[in-house]
């Protein structure tokens, strides 16, 4: 396959991750805002995704949506390696026991996708969007995996956003984000205050592949002005036995050096 027939293809694949439940129907000119492509190869790209069952357009509105193909190898990918079932209990039970929101993230490619989301039936929580890319180096969830990366995939994954401030306490700096890599290496976890969003606490636990690499992480967003020590306690060893079990029910390996008391 050309390089230029590779770069086509990930641009196509890329239009598709513009789509939400928040932003269910794009139209051409906004989709081709929001990736920073013409219109052309805009247009180019969604008639590539057409043709193969990836979007759809609708007739009246000639706006794009999600078609069924993503829909069927969604089915085929839970069936053959069932990651939201093993996943989505303990992200229920993480939120029971803390009352604060919970996600799990999984690697795709060199990004991190939000695959679920678990909410408390509380007024005031953490809304996670489940379309927002998230920065590797403001994210509890980005360092946490970062930190147990190779330096290849680490690498690729910090070069998305230039390690861009979102907040005054971002880490912007490759040795400020090495010190936090080695800390959670050494806690087990990952944890970033105010680094994102300004009264959100993230704290993030990694789950292993079968070769112990990083393959995600579970996190528990919480509101920043309520989280006491206690409930830090409880949110880390959640989080801890949490990610060991999902590990091994998905045939990960645990590596020694990341076993922390």
């Amino acid at each position: 396959m050309s390089k230029s027939l590779m770069n086509t293809v990930d641009k196509a694949l890329a239009l598709l991750r513009f789509f939400s439940a928040q932003n269910a129907e794009i139209g051409l000119s906004e989709l081709s805002r929001l990736a920073d492509y013409d219109k052309t190869t805009t247009l180019r790209c969604l008639n590539s995704l057409q043709n193969n069952g990836f979007v759809e357009q609708d007739p009246a509105s000639r706006k794009y949506r999600l078609g069924l193909a993503p829909i069927n190898l969604a089915r085929i990918r839970e069936q053959s390696f069932p990651v939201q079932s093993v996943i989505k209990p303990h992200l229920d039970q993480l939120v029971a026991d803390t009352g604060e929101t919970a996600h799990a993230t999984l690697i795709s490619g060199s990004s991190l996708l939000t695959t679920l989301i678990s909410e408390p039936e509380r007024a005031l929580r953490v809304f996670v969007d489940p379309a927002a890319q998230l920065p590797v180096h403001a994210t509890a969830t980005g360092i946490v995996i970062a930190a147990h990366a190779s330096e290849e995939l680490k690498k690729l994954m910090l070069s998305k956003n230039k390690l861009m401030a979102y907040t005054d306490a971002t880490p912007t700096t490759r040795k400020e984000l090495e010190k936090r890599f080695k800390i959670a290496r050494s806690n087990g976890f990952a944890r970033s205050t105010r680094t994102f969003e300004d009264d959100v606490t993230g704290t993030a636990s990694v789950i292993f592949g079968s070769a112990g690499e990083p393959i995600g992480a579970i996190t528990i967003a919480a509101v920043a002005t309520r989280l006491d020590k206690v409930l830090e306690r409880k949110i880390e060893v959640g989080l801890r036995n949490a990610s060991m079990e999902i590990t091994q029910s998905l045939g990960g390996v645990i590596p020694v050096n990341t076993i922390s008391a």
